[in-house]
This record gives structure tokens, sequence and C-alpha cells, in this order.
């Protein structure tokens, strides 16, 4: 079961009988975000389950004839003769099998509770399936009900305790924390002590599987409890690192498996061993900033743009998505990484306060700032500065795909950019000045500064917490 079809490959995939009465009913919504399931067998007797948000479910009922909505199962509906559901979920365009916020809190509380049935209450579980056999599995349906459909996080939930019955055996923990509690002691802790306003920029971990939360709340209180300025994150560190040498606070990071097996590393608590003997270096062909655009859809090939990082064999490592933090408004860059299938999930997302500190670092020396104020705002702003940017785009594409290669048409693209997407053409101006910046600088320190990129998405280093990974 996979939910990969959007609207219209949905209405292909459906039977001649269907497709009329399907079209009328998706008529108005958005192409991408339907999400329907591609292994539906096309009978009258099986069920067809598709995924979309609660504002489209309002409208597809409003819509049907024969639909009735069922708490917490979505919207049950016939159409030409056959079975759909129409599933509330969280799941955004170009997601795959991830979701907004509230569904990442659901899933991240769903592996908690599974954790602590398997390692609390001893409970086995010999595969994914058996967990929906349990005798308290209700319990989880009401934290994430997407669950009794989504076979594959099911067995995320299966792989994450099994490895971390495989880890953590001799541990005694007796809670797995995902918000209140310590999570708010330590996310309150480094805000107003260490001024890092959101503590995944400093320790990714989802949950924290603790000994005794009040112990662990007043042991690091003594150590940290004072006013001296000269106290930096590094002693908290320490202090956590010891910790979870013990057992007694042990910070994960959660990641959906890409498999049936799980994987767990541990990072900032001794050597690194997924940087051993690994030299990091741009990956040329790999990399891309689409300047092409759409005059159909009136949008630019593609918003982002993405930046390759290969391991000393030249294999892939990770790829750096670099885009605006939103597309409906003029907005700053974000840096986020995805790991290549070799290499896992062991990256994510770079802290852009820490990003912007490795451009002023002296061995890069980057005059790029990731400030939109810098940028043009408008066609005709851009017009009487057009110069600057047709040198960059003409020295950025000898060095990567840019899919255009005239400057006439990037001229014209950036203009029709800020007549039909505005958002976009300015982050499209500062996605190619950081090109532009990072490409004029010699090889050697073009692969330095990808490296340094990837430590900071994989949170690596002295200022960051020690954590595990479940990926």
């Amino acid at each position: 079961m996979a939910y990969v079809l959007n609207a219209n490959k949905a209405i292909e995939h459906a039977p001649a009988a269907l497709k009329k009465e399907l079209r009328d009913l998706l008529s108005g919504i958005k192409e991408d975000t339907i999400f329907a399931d591609d292994s539906w067998k096309q009978t009258t007797t099986s069920i067809w389950k598709i995924k979309t948000s609660a504002e489209n479910v309002t409208k597809i009922g409003n819509k049907s004839t024969d639909a009735k909505m069922i708490a917490g199962e979505g919207l049950h509906a016939i159409v030409g003769g056959y079975k759909i559901n129409f599933l509330i979920s969280g799941k955004k365009p170009g997601s795959k099998g991830g979701g907004d916020a509230i569904t990442t809190r659901m899933q991240e509380l769903a592996s908690a509770w599974v954790m602590r049935r398997s390692i609390i209450d001893n409970k086995k579980y010999t595969t994914a399936g058996s967990i929906r056999q349990d005798a308290k599995y209700k319990e989880l349906l009401a934290i994430y009900p997407a669950v009794d459909e989504d076979d594959e996080w099911l067995q995320t939930f299966y792989g994450q305790q099994k490895i971390m019955l495989d880890k953590f055996s001799n541990a005694d923990f007796s809670e797995f924390n995902r918000e209140g509690g310590f999570m708010k002691f330590i996310s309150d802790l480094c805000r107003d002590k260490y001024g890092i306003p959101k503590k995944d920029s400093w320790n990714p971990a989802d949950i924290w599987c603790i000994k005794n939360q009040n112990d662990a709340i007043k042991k690091i209180t003594d150590c940290v409890n004072n006013t001296k300025k000269s106290q930096t994150i590094a002693e908290l560190n320490a202090i956590l690192i010891s910790m979870f040498d013990k057992k007694e606070v042990v910070g994960i990071s959660l990641k959906k498996l890409s498999g049936k097996v799980a994987h767990y590393e541990e990072y900032n608590i001794g050597k690194n061993h997924m940087y051993d003997d690994l030299t990091y270096h741009i990956l040329r062909p790999a990399c891309k900033i689409d300047l092409s655009f759409n005059n159909a859809l009136k949008k630019f090939g593609t918003q982002d743009t993405v930046l390759a990082v290969a391991e000393n064999n030249n294999s892939l490592f990770c790829k750096f998505q670099i885009k605006g933090n939103d597309t409906s408004t003029i907005c700053n860059l974000k840096y986020e990484s995805t790991a290549s299938a070799a290499t896992g999930a062991r990256v994510g997302k770079a802290p852009v306060n820490l990003v912007a500190l490795l451009f002023k670092d002296p061995e890069y020396n980057m005059s790029f700032e990731n400030n939109n104020t810098k940028f043009p705002k408008t066609a005709d702003e851009f017009i009487k500065v057009q110069q600057k940017y047709i040198a960059m785009f003409s020295r950025v594409s000898k060095k990567i795909k840019t899919v255009i290669i005239k400057n006439e048409e990037f001229v014209t693209n950036i203009k029709k950019g800020y007549k039909f997407c505005k958002p976009i053409a300015v982050s499209k101006l500062m996605q190619l000045s950081l090109c532009d910046e990072i490409f004029k600088l010699t090889d050697k320190k073009q692969n330095n500064f990808m490296t340094d990129l990837v430590f900071l998405a994989a949170k690596i280093g002295e200022g960051f917490g020690p954590f595990g990974k479940i990926y």
C-alpha cells in the first residue's frame, strides 16, 4: 500500500465506469493534495483508500450523494458503484509518508507508546502485525488513528521498539517522554539559559528515554543552575553525555524506516563512526538550480536548488534542498538534507543561524546573506540590477545544471516569476546568489564547506547534544 497517486493519476487509475464521477468529485481540489493508494484492486468489493485534508474531505462529502462520515475513519463513499474511503491526513504535497506538525506529533507519540509497551510493560511483539493484536491497541489507535491502515508506519513502530530492545535491554527506563516533563524542562533550559530558541537546533531528540525523570531534572539543574556567563552549552552536553552513558537519560531521534530493519547510531557521545575515513565533496552532476519557467502552469520548473554531496568513493551521500521557508510569502532560505538510500536517514535540517556563521567563517568569507530584504522585491527593482544577476547566472551555469542556458531566457523567466509567483522569484535569486558564492570557492574549500554543512545538518560537533538515531 502506497499513497502516491495525485488526483489526475487517481483518475487514470480508476476503472472506466468510475472515471467521470471521480473527476467530478475531485474537481476544484488541488491535484497534489490528493494521495490515493496505488495498490487498489479496482473491484466493486474492495475499498479504495484516498488520503487528503479535512477541508477536502468536507468538500467531497458535500458533493457526494452517497457518503457517510464515520468518526476516526473518515468519509465512506460509494462512487459509481465503487467503495472509496477518504481518509483525513496531514500528508502534504511532495511528502512520502510524511506530514505536517500535527501528524508528526501523533507518529512520535505512537513510537513512544509502542516502546513503552515493549520495554516497560514487557509486551512481546513478534511481527509488525502483532501490534494490532495487542489488547491495548485501542490506546495506540487513539494516539495515531491512521495506523489502522498505514502498514509502513506500523512497520516503523515495530522496527523502532525492536532495535531499542537490542540496544537497551539492560536499561531501567521508566518513561518515554515526547512532550511536557523532561522535554519541556530541557527545551526551556536551552532557550532561557543558553539562548537557543529551538531545542532541535541543538539536539534533535524526538523522545527522551528516562530512568527517573525527577532525579534527572534535579541533577541537571544542580549542575547548571547559576548565573555565570562563562557557563556554555558544552557544560550541559558533558552532563548529558555522562547520563547517556549511564542510561539515565537517552535522547532518541526518530525517522521513518526506509526498509523493514531499523538501524541505530549514536552521535556526540564519542567517536562518530558514520564519518570514518570519509572525504566529502560536491557531486556536481547531481546539483541543479532549475531556472526554467513553465508558461502553462505559470511557475518555475522547481522551487528549490539541489546541492549534492558524495563520499570519497564518489557515491551519493546526501542532497541539500535549498528553498524558501514558505511559498506564499517572501522569506529566507532553509537548508534541508535528504540522505541517499545507501546512507539512510542520517542527516536533517542544518540550523539556519549556524549556517549563517558558516558563511562568515574566515576559511570561506562569503558575502551571501540569508536576508530576503537584500534582494529585489519587484520586476522593476530586478531590472535595475539585472546585470549583476546575469553575471551570477553565467558563472553558475558553467558549474551546475540550470536547465536553461541563455542569459536572455534567464532574465525573461525571472520577470515572469515576479509577475506570477513573486516569492519563488525572490527565492530563486537568493539561491542563485548562494550557489555563486559557493562555486567561487576553490574546489578544496567548496568540499570543506559542504562537509561542514553535512555535520551541521547531522547535529555533530562539540556544540550539539548527545543523541541516538533510529532510521
